[in-house]
This record gives C-alpha cells, sequence and structure tokens, in this order.
C-alpha cells in the first residue's frame, strides 16, 4: 500500500503551485483567506471556453476542503451567476454527479492509496476546476445571464467600506469630500479607471486584488485589530497627495490665459427671463456701427449651428476658439444623449439580472451567519437603492438636463436670429443710401456677402479642331 500525502502538506503543495501560476492558464485559484491556518476555504477562477456563450467570461467559485480531504472530494459553489446543468440556480452549489470527476473522486482516491502515486495528481482543486470548465464547454451553448462577475465584488467593496470606522480628519472633517465615505471613493474610482481591461491575465489578477482588499476591510471593521492602523494611514497619505495635486493644478490655472470673458466686453445676449420661466434672450446692444466694417460696406451674419449649438458667422474663416467651443458644446450634448439612449436600451435588463444575483448573494450569506450587521453610529440603515431604481434616477437626471439645454439652446437661437435680422435690415437701409448717392436709386437694394468668392472651371470649345482645354473665371458670390 502507497504511503498518503497528509492533507495540509498536499494542501501547502496545491496553495504553492496555485500562487506561483504553475497550473492551467485557463483556471487560478488560492485560499479565500490567507491567515486560514487549516486551509478550508478556496476562492477560484475559471476563463470561459472559447466558441461559446461563455467565451470572455470570467467566473469565480468558492471551494471548501472538509477534514476528509482528499478523501473525499471539495464541495464548490459557484459565485457568479451561470446556467449550467447540475449548478443549484440558488446557491450555486456544483453537483458531484454532473462533473465526472467529482463523481469519482472516491473511487479514484481508494486506488491511489493502493498503488503508487502517479507523476501528475489526479485529484487537486486544480484538476477539479480544469473538468469543470471542460463540462462547460460541453454546454457552451446554454445562453448565459447577462452577468459581469466584478459587479458582485463591487457592490460587496461599497457594503464593507463602510463597516471601517473612521476618525474624523478622513471622513465628516475631510478637506476632500467630507460627505462622502474615502474608502467609497477610492473603490469607485478604481473601478472607473480600470473598467475597459479585458485581458484574462488583468482580470484575474484584479479579481483576487479585490477579494483579498474584501477581507482586510472585513478585519479592519474592528478598531483594535492590527489591520485598522494601515487602512487610516493610506488614507492619510492619499488625502496629502490629492492636497497636494489640487494645489499645483490651481497654480498652474492661475499662470494659464483665462478663457473668460474679458472685463469689460459686453456679451452678445443677456437673459431676460425669470427664475424659474422658461429661458428668454435678448440682444444686449443695436447692431453693430458701419465703421466696424473695414470695407465700409455693412455685410449682415449668418445664422448657423452645430449639433443643436446656434452660433453666428461673422467672418471666414471663423476664429478658431469659436470653432472649438462650439465642437466641444456639440460633442458634450451627443455623448449625453447616446449614454441616455444606451442605458434605456440595454441598462435595464442587465440592471434587473443585477438586482435578481444581489436577492439571491443576500440568501446565500444569511445561513452562514454573514449577513452584515448595522452599520457604525452615525450612519442610517436604509434600504441601498437597487440598480433599477439607480438606473432610472439617472435616465431621468440626463432627460431632464437635456430638456433643459434644449430648450435654451433654442431662445439662444431666437435671440441671435433677431440679430440677423436687425444687420439685414440695416444693411438693406445703407445700401439704399449708397445707390441714391450715385445716382442709381430705382435699383433694388441688395445684401452683401461676407463670403469670398468661388472660382469655378469650366470647359470651353477652340474653332481649331474642336479641341477642349482648361480655363478659368470668376464665378459669381454664393448666395
Amino acid at each position: 500500500m502507497a504511503a498518503q500525502v497528509p492533507r495540509n502538506f498536499k494542501l501547502l503543495a496545491e496553495l504553492e503551485k496555485g500562487e506561483k501560476g504553475m497550473g492551467a492558464g485557463a483556471c487560478s485559484y488560492g485560499l479565500e483567506d490567507p491567515e486560514d491556518i487549516f486551509m478550508t476555504h478556496w476562492r477560484g477562477t475559471i476563463w470561459g471556453p472559447p466558441h461559446g456563450h461563455h467565451e470572455n467570461r470570467i467566473y469565480e467559485l468558492k471551494m471548501e476542503c472538509g477534514p476528509n480531504y482528499p478523501k473525499e472530494p471539495p464541495e464548490i459553489h459557484f459565485v457568479s451567476q451561470i446556467n449550467l446543468p447540475g449548478v443549484n440556480t440558488t446557491d450555486g452549489k456544483v453537483d458531484k454527479n454532473a462533473v465526472a470527476i467529482l463523481r469519482d473522486w472516491s473511487r479514484i482516491a481508494a486506488e491511489l492509496a493502493k498503488n503508487a502515486r502517479p507523476k501528475e495528481d489526479p485529484l487537486s482543486l486544480e484538476a477539479a476546476l480544469i473538468a469543470i470548465r471542460k463540462y462547460m464547454d460541453e454546454n457552451k451553448k446554454l445562453p448565459q445571464p447577462p452577468r459581469d462577475p466584478s459587479c458582485a465584488l463591487y457592490r460587496a467593496l461599497l457594503r464593507q467600506a463602510l463597516l471601517v470606522p473612521l476618525p474624523p480628519d478622513v471622513s465628516t472633517a475631510s478637506p476632500l469630500n467630507p460627505d462622502t465615505n474615502p474608502i467609497q471613493n477610492l473603490i469607485r474610482n478604481g473601478f472607473r479607471r480600470n473598467r475597459h481591461d479585458t485581458s484574462p491575465r488583468l482580470v484575474v489578477s484584479a479579481l483576487k486584488n479585490g477579494y483579498r482588499y474584501l477581507t482586510l476591510f472585513a478585519r479592519a471593521a474592528d478598531p483594535t485589530s492590527p489591520e485598522h492602523a494601515p487602512v487610516l494611514a493610506f488614507l492619510r497619505e492619499n488625502q496629502a497627495r490629492v492636497l497636494a495635486r489640487r494645489a499645483d493644478k490651481e497654480a498652474k490655472k492661475a499662470a494659464a490665459i483665462s478663457t473668460a470673458p474679458i472685463e469689460g466686453r459686453t456679451p452678445l445676449l443677456k437673459k431676460v427671463s425669470a427664475e424659474g420661466e422658461p429661458p428668454a434672450y435678448e440682444p444686449t446692444g443695436p447692431p453693430r456701427p458701419l465703421e466696424w466694417f473695414g470695407s465700409g460696406v455693412r455685410k449682415p451674419p449668418t445664422l448657423g449651428h452645430v449639433g443643436g449649438v446656434p452660433f453666428l458667422r461673422l467672418q471666414k474663416p471663423q476664429p478658431r476658439f469659436l470653432e472649438r467651443v462650439v465642437r466641444q458644446k456639440a460633442v458634450r450634448r451627443q455623448e449625453r444623449l447616446e449614454k441616455m439612449m444606451e442605458m434605456e436600451a440595454g441598462g435595464m435588463e442587465d440592471a434587473a439580472a443585477e438586482d435578481e444575483w444581489e436577492r439571491i448573494v443576500e440568501r446565500m450569506l444569511e445561513p452562514e451567519g454573514k449577513k452584515e450587521e448595522g452599520v457604525p453610529s452615525g450612519r442610517t440603515t436604509a434600504r441601498e437603492t437597487t440598480y433599477q431604481e439607480t438606473l432610472k434616477g439617472a435616465i431621468g437626471h440626463l432627460s431632464d438636463v437635456a430638456e433643459k439645454e434644449r430648450v435654451d439652446l433654442l431662445a439662444r437661437g431666437h435671440a441671435l436670429w433677431k440679430m440677423v435680422l436687425a444687420e439685414q435690415e440695416l444693411a438693406l437701409k445703407e445700401e439704399k443710401q449708397r445707390l441714391e448717392r450715385e445716382g442709381r436709386g430705382d435699383e433694388e437694394p441688395q445684401l452683401r456677402d461676407w463670403r469670398r468668392p468661388v472660382y469655378k472651371r469650366h470647359r470651353r470649345t477652340r474653332s481649331d479642331g474642336g479641341k477642349q482645354e482648361q480655363g478659368e473665371s470668376a464665378g459669381t458670390e454664393r448666395s
């Protein structure tokens, strides 16, 4: 009979292999709690097999190695939502009869106890993950719920951050954001900054670090724990770094050339509507004097718009500053409208799936005694808003902003058109006076166009041989 490797020695060897990344690239695993001396609770990740509905998805699993491991198989649960035969839709538990290695685990362990151990260990956490991934590949045509594994981790980190007690200098009396939790701000900024990372290596590493910080916050909830002091030290260092960066930014801004309205200059429009009334604008002054035009002939402006943003075209080429400002306003308006349409089109379905998954996770945690207790004093215990409620509020806010902006731009356009009409009326009057001075008072006055003449190419036929040649002549000005 071959000698059996003790449970702890075997798990230590598996832990070393998993931490060094010596196993299969499509699977990874590690201890859920680095301080777990019995090495019972593990976390694993599976990169979804290609050419199916699992492609480009990362699945999180939790594994429990009992006292009889490796004689008995580990108990495996899917943390990520998945549609797979043999996986409980409520708690994500994997049925041992569904996966071959889990079903035959005890028989293989008994055979290994009688014979010499092979070079590659057939019974390990890595082997179980590989077998589950193969089983997923066999069922790759099954539709999967719209689920991102990072969302559950994100919500768990935000909830756990509220349980860490913080002194006033980094929370309520902080010069940064005294109304929000600083740990939650760091979490949101980190997820927002790395939201475009899709590399399996980066995503798996990020998920591992996320669960490590989840454990850190859980321990830091006790002010007497050794993990609490490093968290406070990091928050104070980060606060000092952000304040120094803001001061540097303000200094550069003060040294830069200001684009604010020049003192002494009168804006084109003034708002005449009262607070709470529909916006209304009027020109601030009369049309430009004739001396403003170098040619001595008034050329009225034209009203243009880019993406619904109106502006006056006074000359051509128009100033680069005006072009940049109008383009930026139009781009921001277009991006806001596209974001609102994207949220309305597919965001609600994803939000409903996220809310359902949150309820499933809460039911899973309650029997294990992991239900979150009350938050520290000074904070409310109100129910968290769901994804759907948050998304509806965001869509409503964007819709209100877009509607107010549309009405405001329309009112500005009406006021600018009044300026164009006033300039055209005065230009016709001045042109009539000029024609009378030249003795052509019976002619109908015409508006002068400020745009440049256009030279058109045309073909003309030569009398000798009927050959054609290119010529140029000045065309009439464009109307």
